[in-house]
């Protein structure tokens, strides 16, 4: 997979440096672009794969042979709401981190390789890097750089983030890409497994 990865940022980047319109979906399909650059056959790839642990959730994308293995991607992409608006960003902290919960239940059912695909526009990435909010240690993952949540990691953090969250839980989480991208955004992939 990190060779798709790979593929799939210099996709995107192209994709933002041309300035088209892009929405959680685009990201979603230039990664299926790179998929299928990469050898992974359209029949292999399940969209929109019922979650074996949260009734009526769905895993962004399911790949269910990869080499021997299952393959479960979540994707999230924040970026600049209309207008101008600030962000609500404590509270889609705590979204980014319940995306990796239901990574985490994924991979116990499962026992797939889990991946998380984030894209963010610079309000967020700000907001991730001071150090003062406490995720800079997550948001800073260098490929290869691995961060353990232990339930403690949450203990301290605002309560809109806490109920964004939807209950605490344990993960290993590895770096994967760690890249700028035109346009302010910052493009984030980590792999995910339980503790």
């Amino acid at each position: 997979m990190n060779e798709i990865f790979k593929d799939f940022s210099h996709l995107l980047d192209l994709r933002l440096t041309s300035g088209i319109q892009t929405t959680e979906d685009s990201v979603r399909y230039t990664l299926f672009a790179a998929m299928l650059r990469g050898g992974i056959q359209p029949h292999d790839v399940v969209l929109e794969y019922s979650h074996p642990a949260i009734p009526r959730a769905q895993v962004d994308t399911w790949l269910p042979s990869l080499h021997g293995r299952s393959v479960g991607i979540e994707f999230k992409y924040d970026r600049d709401p209309p207008g101008g608006k600030n962000q609500p960003k404590t509270q889609k902290a705590g979204q980014v981190f319940r995306d990796i919960h239901r990574l985490v239940l994924l991979g116990e059912n499962t026992k797939s390789d889990c991946y998380f695909v984030y894209v963010a526009t610079e309000e967020m990435a700000v907001y991730f890097k001071n150090s003062s909010n406490g995720y800079h240690d997550f948001f800073g993952l260098m490929p290869g750089a691995k961060l353990e949540i232990r339930s403690g990691y949450f203990s301290a953090k605002p309560t809109t983030f806490t109920n964004s969250l939807g209950g605490e839980f344990e993960a290993e989480i590895e770096g994967v890409l760690s890249i700028s991208l035109p346009a302010g955004h910052h493009l984030r992939v980590f792999k995910v497994s339980p503790a």
